[in-house]
């Protein structure tokens, strides 16, 4: 629930009146348009690899998603307030995704990244690589499927069911989201995927870390080296649009560690409709594949702080403390 508060009377609450899409307009697709272009605020991406997203009338579900097992997450997006046929949907897709084997997977990831080349196996290990052995032997994708409802509100009947079929053996959940309208303006909330219950790093600072995309591109982190910038491409192009000018900003390259240090110059840019970025004045930097030695890496952070985070996601706020620990073992 949202509210108002006074900044006159400094104990009233006001609440914020609720709506909907449909209400204002929306039809189902402006909302799968806008996860689609905003899919990092809805899958917490350290603990998923986006595989698939839906194209325009196909039968299928919005996005489908892997995690470290290698087990599907499918998810159905909805604008209107929850019902029981939506579970009988999902599960529809269910039934004809779940019985995918490796090669259809891999297809759905080739035709999603439009790159006839790729292997899931290998893009699977580099995406979760620090907390793999090895990369999955194919027969170990798909052998789950977890269903996700996005919806408007949630009623008893739908919680109902969603226990009924848990208690029958499958894994089915849901995210409620909410529209409000405060004053000229409509306003969204709702909360990432998050499977594991992992704590989230994000946290209201100005210090922010920011992935060199290792695992898509083995060369967009010299470009950000080279031209002094952070920077966010395709599907999460949008995440870089938290940084503002002067935040601190630090590079991570999976699997090596911090590169680089700096404060962002200006607010984001858009290049283009799938690169955005800020500038950097750097204040440290070194080149991992010459200085990897020199990086700090996600082991020596997570000691100094007592913590086991991951650093996956492709930008994320980190508190102060974060940010200190960081520049101390810079500066050794």
């Amino acid at each position: 629930m949202l509210y108002y508060i006074n900044n006159k009377n400094k104990t009233e609450l006001k609440p914020v009146k609720p709506t909907n899409l449909k209400n204002i307009g929306w039809y189902e697709k402006d909302l799968e348009n806008l996860i689609s272009e905003n899919i990092a605020e809805i899958i917490l991406e350290n603990q998923l690899m986006v595989l698939f997203q839906q194209k325009p009338f196909k039968e299928a579900a919005d996005i489908y998603a892997l995690d470290i097992e290698g087990n599907m997450h499918i998810f159905e997006l909805k604008r209107w307030s929850s019902d029981q046929e939506n579970l009988l949907q999902v599960l529809r897709y269910g039934q004809i995704y779940g019985q995918y084997d490796y090669k259809q997977l891999e297809k759905m990831l080739r035709k999603y990244k439009e790159d006839s080349s790729l292997s899931l196996q290998n893009k699977h290990y580099e995406y979760f690589k620090e907390d793999l052995n090895g990369s999955l032997e194919m027969k170990d994708f798909n052998k789950e499927q977890y269903f996700v409802i996005v919806t408007n509100g949630i009623d008893m009947k739908t919680l109902n069911a969603i226990k009924y079929w848990e208690n029958n053996g499958l894994k089915i959940d849901y995210i409620s989201y909410k529209v409000y309208r405060a004053k000229d303006e409509y306003i969204m909330e709702f909360y990432p995927y998050n499977p594991d219950d992992e704590v989230l790093i994000q946290d209201e600072t100005n210090s922010y870390i920011v992935n060199t995309n290792l695992t898509w591109s083995d060369k967009n982190y010299k470009q950000m080296l080279n031209q002094n910038k952070a920077a966010a491409y395709g599907d999460r192009r949008k995440a870089i649009n938290n940084i503002s000018c002067g935040d601190k900003v630090f590079l991570y390259h999976n699997g090596i560690g911090i590169i680089a240090y700096g404060e962002a110059e200006n607010d984001p840019i858009k290049k283009n409709s799938k690169e955005y970025y800020v500038d950097l004045d750097f204040e440290w930097k070194i080149d991992p594949d010459e200085e990897s030695e020199k990086a700090i890496s996600a082991q020596q952070i997570n000691q100094a702080l007592g913590a086991g985070y991951r650093f996956r996601n492709t930008v994320f706020s980190i508190p102060d403390e974060f940010s200190e620990v960081i520049l101390k073992l810079i500066k050794k």
